[in-house]
């Protein structure tokens, strides 16, 4: 992915389905439009008219329909003459019955013929297309099979005597059709995903003048207005008003979020409640769903290394066929039995058409894609989904990751002659009057909302603190560093030294209150952890992953968080270490994943063999990062990993199923023993098997993968310690 606003150009893709068109051997022809990457998405997009018209969908169910018709009278016609022997019997007694062989292979040369037109078409139109573009189609071996038993057949009833084969051709075209259909709305049911998120997207907009116009109309810097229940076109930045907006579709969490002026807004996302004024930041077509999107498809073009090989394999596949099939024509010749060798080459031709194989590794991924969606999962690629169910062991940041980012005051030290109440009163007016992320700690901590006007001569000092005057007092109060207070004449008393001294020594964060003279309170701090944070790591490990967090916290710091959330925490790690200490994970137990804010962790996101990053909803284009998480859900991790897992063993067994069905398939057609109608219904038969065994991944559901927490269980335990135990010593 890029940080670069704008999104490359896809490749040429499929027009009914999706698929990337796949380059060709010899170059590839200017691409003409409507393009298919199959005949089946041909059919599949003529029936269903995905192109809007109306007469063509019906034409095209008309002409499957009377092709079925057809073909089951070419049956019955086969069949009488399969029935020779009665005939025969009855021609002695009567001559009159003798003319009924030849009447009904002429019937079955007549009644065929349409469907050979009917059926023949898209798979020529398809075959053609192919070898244009460079590419050898198995289409080519169903139109040169079925055109042979055709012509074959129909030379036979023209002279009288020999086999014909027309119900042979009829039942492949019919068979191989539907199939081809039924797979073609089988790959395009994986992008039902990515359709209801572009429907989210309202098509018109209100102008601040009240006029309702088309979203794609809309440029940036326009002004807009958006009413509760109404969602987001496009992304913007709020000018005036507040609402609250549900980002669910965005971050994953189902809270809603409170918008002020100068608040960013994405699109999709739902006004729950408030008027506002939007001045538009990205337009239709660029904003936040359609960059999401744009990234899955063009996630899903990209090729891991099981559909490499796939691929390669695809590609020297058909010449391959074409030999063998050539060969069993020969063959079977020599033997002195052409018409078997015909058939048999037709059932080579058939049986061998990888569509299967095609199918198997693409067919998952995209899946997996559509599902990791729904989630708020973006994979960057299909490699990128190998790799992470491979992983085996897993590497935390802490900041911004398991936590929130946002410290809280964790306890309170107040001198003898000092009531919390007075303290907190204090720092609350002081507090009020600074941006500074400790300041704003104390601010959430308080029951009650303070502002800075009940202070006067409020001043910030850079790298110090804040003071001011409170309200009918004369001396100034301090809230900041003890050097400084120090320095403004405030001492620090025995019982707060300290406890302050304990704080340095573990770590923590710190601040002090104090006035005439002295320091009075002192606030120490910590950081939220998430509230997902324990269940996310502990799912990691039933995973039978290896878990660890690396911080650049204070060592104790570190210890206390390790005690905290049950796992090893190593501190006092720069970012140079953090990345030996992925390095050494690697060495001891295998393919690690880092999962950190995306932001100060990208040395070691890059390192990692899958780097995830937390938080993309507002940029979906972070370049280290395998996997965005869009929200700050940190159970979407395992979440991951599990479906990662779940598409490389559906991708196995697409392979298996493809590469061992092609193997047999074409022994047994070659040598005889496979009828051509058979071989056409198991080409169907696998295609929607592989089709049906990837679309498993739509319905994922957490933990349903069974035996996948097992996986590797034994083999990291042994390594555990040694794998992150010398990072420490940096």
């Amino acid at each position: 992915m890029s940080n670069d606003d704008s999104i490359p150009q896809s490749l040429e893709t499929c027009d009914y389905c999706g698929l990337p068109l796949s380059p060709g051997w010899w170059g590839r022809a200017k691409m003409d439009r409507p393009a298919y990457c199959c005949s089946g998405c041909r059919i599949a997009s003529a029936v269903t008219g995905s192109r809007g018209a109306e007469g063509q969908t019906r034409w095209m169910l008309a002409r499957l329909g009377l092709a079925i018709f057809l073909t089951m009278n070419v049956m019955v016609f086969t069949m009488a003459l399969w029935s020779g022997d009665v005939y025969e019997s009855h021609t002695e007694a009567n001559g009159a019955l003798s003319i009924l062989p030849d009447l009904f292979r002429y019937l079955g040369l007549v009644f065929s013929l349409p469907v050979l037109f009917l059926l023949g078409e898209p798979l020529v139109e398809s075959a053609w297309q192919a070898f244009r573009h460079g590419q050898l189609a198995t289409d080519v071996l169903i139109v040169v099979g079925v055109a042979a038993a055709y012509i074959y057949s129909a030379l036979s009833t023209v002279r009288g005597y020999g086999h014909v084969y027309f119900e042979v051709g009829c039942i492949v075209l019919v068979v191989v059709s539907i199939g081809r259909w039924l797979e073609a709305t089988g790959k395009l049911k994986t992008n039902e995903t990515l359709d209801g998120l572009a429907k989210l997207l309202p098509t018109e907009v209100r102008r601040c003048d009240g006029r309702i116009v088309p979203s794609d109309e809309v440029a940036v810097g326009d002004l807009l207005c958006v009413v509760p229940g109404e969602r987001f076109a496009v992304d913007g930045k709020v000018i005036s008003g507040s609402c609250e907006v549900d980002e669910q579709i965005i971050s994953g969490e189902s809270g809603t979020v409170v918008k002020l002026p100068g608040a960013v807004v994405f699109s999709g996302t739902l006004n729950m409640e408030g008027d506002i004024l939007l001045r538009v930041t990205a337009a239709a077509g660029h904003e936040t769903v359609s960059r999401m999107i744009e990234l899955v498809r063009r996630a899903r073009e990209a090729r891991g290394s099981y559909q490499r090989a796939a691929d390669a394999v695809t590609t020297w596949f058909v010449p391959g066929v074409v030999l063998v099939a050539l060969a069993t024509l020969i063959w079977h010749a020599t033997q002195g039995n052409v018409e078997t060798g015909l058939l048999a080459m037709l059932a080579v031709a058939l049986i061998a058409c990888p569509c299967a194989l095609g199918l198997a590794t693409p067919m998952a991924v995209w899946a997996a894609m559509g599902s990791a969606a729904r989630r708020q999962i973006l994979f960057q690629n299909g490699e990128v989904i190998e790799r992470l169910a491979r992983s085996r062991a897993v590497r935390f940041d802490k900041t911004g990751t398991l936590t929130t980012g946002f410290p809280e005051v964790s306890q309170i030290y107040c001198d003898s002659s000092t009531s919390r109440h007075e303290a907190l009163r204090r720092a609350g007016r002081l507090a009020a009057g600074s941006g500074h992320v400790l300041a704003g700690a104390i601010r959430r901590f308080l029951p009650h909302t303070t502002t800075a006007e009940e202070c006067a001569d409020l001043h910030n000092v850079a790298g110090c603190g804040i003071e001011g005057r409170l309200r009918n007092e004369c001396g100034p109060t301090y809230l900041g560093n003890p050097r400084w207070l120090r320095e403004r004449g405030c001492e620090i008393p025995g019982p707060l030294a300290q406890a302050l001294a304990v704080a340095e020594v573990q770590g923590q964060s710190y601040s002090v209150l104090g006035w005439d003279g002295a320091v009075r309170a002192l606030f120490i701090f910590r950081e939220s952890i998430r509230e997902q944070a324990a269940e996310a790591l502990s799912r990691c490990e039933q995973l039978g992953l290896d878990v660890a967090v690396l911080t650049g916290d204070h060592p104790s710091r570190a210890a206390i968080l390790s005690q905290l959330l049950n796992v090893q925490v190593v501190g006092g790690l720069l970012p140079h270490q953090k990345v030996e200490a992925i390095h050494l994970a690697q060495r001891a137990i295998g393919p690690v994943v880092m999962v950190g804010d995306g932001v100060n962790d990208a040395p070691a996101l890059t390192s990692a063999d899958v780097g995830v990053a937390m938080g993309c909803g507002a940029d979906l284009s972070r370049s280290t990062a395998g996997v965005c998480l869009l929200g700050n859900d940190l159970v979407r991790l395992p979440e991951a990993i599990e479906l990662a897992r779940l598409t490389l063993r559906v991708i196995r067994q697409n392979l298996f199923w493809a590469f061992s069905y092609n193997t047999v398939g074409i022994v047994l057609a070659a040598v005889g023993w496979l009828n051509p109608v058979f071989a056409a219904i198991a080409m169907a038969v696998s295609s929607v098997l592989v089709v049906g065994n990837s679309l498993r991944i739509v319905g994922f559901g957490p933990n349903s993968m069974g035996e996948s927490a097992e996986v590797a269980r034994e083999p990291i335990a042994a390594h555990q310690r040694t794998a992150v135990e010398p990072a420490a010593q940096h």
